[in-house]
């Protein structure tokens, strides 16, 4: 059994936290480096997420700019192409699930005035980003990160993290009316079937209550990213840089390093894409061996 530690994030800990961890905005944060710095491949000025899209193969880029789709052909040779439905918001938070995208963030200088100012609160697409419904909070939150799980019966379960006020909201009716959760601050989180994960200061936190209480996971490595997929498989960057997998029911392994500043990581299957100082980059084997993916708007 894994040990663990009850983790209350409320108060000044829980400000040191969110200065030195959570990244707040789209400028550079305190974050871990590991390996020299290459020349950046990526034509994208900031990448909240990386989110692979398993209907066609193609990676899902929610940027500062808006959302694009890459095409990855041989070689690291890559098409992008975006943003989608020429929308320029900023999706700091977003998400793919069973055909729906979540996402949240900020309008852009050309976005409709329909998707909400300052704020986008929660919007969803079925067309993968060509349009999008607003949902709910339309003016008033920026989740700074966004996760959803559709295990179980009933409607998809969304988690997003409120950075303004440090704290987990969650919806359990897809995002249509929300509560509070747990007052804590988190770079990164990840809804796995009834559990839901955390990246935090003090180590990765569990919730198996939909967010009310957290606790420290004291067996695992101290996470900076932490993403998933659909086999239960989960992967982390910690706070040196080195790569973490956990396989559905075994204990976590540690692999090889991204270089510089991760900025998000996505998992498929046994690949791993990971945006760092390269740009956009894949390993077939924990980061061993890379392709830096060769991408142009």
């Amino acid at each position: 059994m894994n040990a663990t530690r009850v983790i209350a994030l409320s108060s000044a800990v829980g400000a040191v936290i969110a200065a030195t961890l959570f990244l707040t905005g789209c400028s550079p944060a305190a974050t871990p480096t590991a390996g020299p710095s290459e020349a950046p491949t990526s034509a994208f000025q900031h990448i909240h997420e990386l989110v692979p899209d398993a209907s066609d193969g193609t990676l899902l880029i929610a940027t500062h700019e808006g959302l694009y789709r890459l095409t990855i052909g041989s070689g690291g040779a890559t098409a992008a192409a975006g943003p989608i439905g020429g929308l320029d918001f900023d999706p700091m938070g977003f998400t793919l699930a069973n055909g729906i995208t979540y996402a949240s963030g900020h309008p852009g200088p050309t976005t409709p005035a329909t998707f909400g100012s300052p704020n986008l609160g929660l919007i969803t697409s079925t067309d993968v980003g060509e349009t999008w419904s607003n949902v709910s909070l339309t003016g008033q939150v920026d989740f700074h990160g966004l996760t959803v799980t559709t295990s179980g019966e009933g409607d998809p379960r969304v988690f997003g993290y409120d950075a303004s006020e440090g704290r987990v909201k969650r919806s359990l009716d897809g995002g249509v009316t929300w509560s509070a959760g747990a007052a804590l601050s988190a770079r990164d989180m990840l809804a796995v079937n009834d559990q839901l994960y955390a990246t935090t200061a003090e180590g990765l936190a569990i919730s198996d209550d939909d967010g009310d209480t957290f606790t420290i996971d004291l067996d695992a490595p101290g996470l900076y990213l932490i993403a998933g997929d659909g086999d239960g498989t989960l992967a982390g960057i910690d706070t040196s840089g080195t790569i973490w997998t956990r396989p559905a029911g075994q204990d976590w392994v540690h692999g090889h390093t991204v270089e510089g500043t991760p900025q998000a990581l996505a998992v498929a299957g046994a690949r791993l894409y990971v945006a760092d100082d390269r740009g956009i980059a894949y390993t077939d084997d924990s980061g061993a061996t890379w392709v830096v993916l060769k991408v142009h708007k």
